[in-house]
């Protein structure tokens, strides 16, 4: 009776018919002996299992990635933007033309003697041909991308002017971006090296410096260009390739896409922005400085973007520049995550001396300009790709949800070969063991109630003839007596 009731338990009903390899091995075997190899066997299964399992687990929860690095060949290839900026803030021929202009930008120039003025040469006070404002004085005053700065401009070998170039406010003052993003479709390279991109003959106007490094102002001599993506502002006193006269500076190009995966995976992530439809780091950081600088003086400087109005010189001095070493220092905090997708340009830069003396013939003579002045003025610049390719770097799950499962279910198929249905098999003995006291009762009462009518029927079944007879053989038995 007893084996009986263990062949009927919810234990070894599981045992006997689940897809799970070794149970049934156990609870079918002949003897003593099988049965606790067999025992054996399963739990050094199953325990080197969930050892893999944990490691699985562990492995998964420490969010670790991996680096897939792509080189990918192309047939053409989007030309960056490209910013020039000069040194020199403000031309000193422009600048001295009103003195009141002058007046009003000492202390960002300082106290030196930038115009001499006598009463002879002193201009008369009048209207100006610009707005008395930081802003309306730099456009007017500052380095000027026209045909007196630009000496030759060629793209793809083809002839490009001044009007390829939009003006931008940076910290130099004037700067210019070429092949700036607008509505039409941006420039493409189709041949490799020097010559089939961006070629610039620039002069800087030397002469013409007014820079005081007293005052901050800059000691060097010469232009910044800094190559980015189209979108992204040009930060340009962290940013750049400086750039002197009387050189040639090849700058070749290519191009690196970063994409990076988001937390707990990685750290990027994409914030809106207020003056800028894509989330770049510069970006970011060029409107906490605005959102510091407004906040702390009550301005925009002309270089960040803003609503307000432009900080006035003594501004700038008293605390534009105070704000700008506090966000450095980082004592006012920004909140500029790496973002998800950057694209940068890594570019190689080589110098050789310029210009030879053919080029003072066929371009001296036509600017009325001889060698020295060339050589303490004039920079050529080529910018190209070097190779008509793309290096693609994407931050990587080490292990995804899929990868997780499928090792699960690996581990666990070749150790103890259980599977989704195996599961579902252990959830059914828990419902019947949880059942099984309250079914055994309900049997243990129906068997009672069985044996119950069982001795009524047979009650009910004794022979009427039979019974008269043995109550006729007891009084017989009687009356002997």
């Amino acid at each position: 009776m007893a084996e009986e009731e263990e062949e009927q338990s919810p234990e070894r009903e599981w045992a006997s018919g689940t897809t799970l390899h070794g149970p049934a091995k156990v609870v079918d075997a002949p003897n003593w002996v099988v049965r606790i190899l067999w025992l054996l066997l399963f739990l050094f299964s199953l325990g080197y299992a969930t050892y893999l399992i944990a490691t699985s687990i562990i492995d998964f929860i420490s969010w670790g990635t991996v680096t897939d690095l792509k080189l990918e060949f192309t047939d053409q290839l989007e030309f960056p933007a490209v910013t020039i900026c000069n040194f020199n803030k403000f031309e000193k021929d422009l600048l001295c033309m009103d003195e009141r202009a002058v007046e009003y930008l000492r202390p960002l120039i300082g106290n030196d003697t930038i115009c001499e003025y006598d009463n002879s040469t002193s201009p008369t006070p009048g209207p100006t041909y610009y707005p008395m404002t930081l802003a309306g004085i730099t456009a007017y005053t500052g380095f000027q991308m026209d045909q007196y700065a630009l000496k030759e401009c060629t793209w793809r070998g083809e002839r490009c002017t001044w009007q390829n170039f939009t003006h931008v406010f940076g910290e130099y003052g004037n700067c210019y971006v070429f092949n700036q993003k607008t509505s039409g479709e941006p420039l493409q390279q189709i041949i490799p090296g020097q010559g089939n991109g961006l070629h610039l003959v620039l002069d800087v106007h030397e002469a013409f410096y007014t820079e005081n490094p007293d005052t901050g102002g800059t000691t060097d001599v010469g232009v910044k260009v800094h190559i980015h993506p189209q979108g992204e502002p040009a930060k340009m006193d962290i940013q750049g390739i400086p750039i002197g006269p009387g050189s040639h500076a090849y700058i070749g190009i290519s191009q690196v896409t970063y994409q990076n995966e988001i937390p707990p995976w990685g750290l990027c992530k994409d914030l809106d922005l207020e003056y800028y439809d894509t989330y770049t780091l510069t970006g970011c950081l060029m409107e906490c400085m605005a959102k510091w600088v407004e906040r702390e003086c009550g301005c925009t400087a002309l270089e960040l973007p803003g609503n307000l109005t432009y900080c006035e010189p003594q501004q700038i001095v008293d605390c534009v520049l105070g704000v700008k070493d506090q966000i450095t220092t980082g004592a006012l905090a920004c909140d500029c995550p790496t973002p998800c997708r950057i694209q940068t340009f890594d570019y190689f830069v080589s110098y050789a001396g310029w210009p030879n003396h053919i080029v003072e013939v066929y371009l001296g003579q036509e600017n009325n300009v001889n060698m020295t002045y060339m050589q303490n003025n004039w920079a050529s610049i080529d910018v190209f790709y070097e190779e008509l390719n793309f290096e693609q770097i994407t931050q990587k799950k080490a292990m995804t949800p899929g990868d997780l499962l499928s090792g699960l279910g690996g581990q666990l198929g070749l150790f103890v070969g259980a599977s989704v249905i195996t599961f579902m098999e252990f959830l059914e003995y828990l419902l019947k063991r949880l059942t099984y006291c309250c079914r055994k009762k309900k049997k243990t009462n129906k068997v009672s109630a069985s044996t119950s009518r069982s001795e009524v029927w047979a009650a009910d079944k004794i022979d009427p003839l039979k019974l008269q007879k043995v109550n006729m053989l007891q009084e017989t038995k009687m009356y002997k007596e």
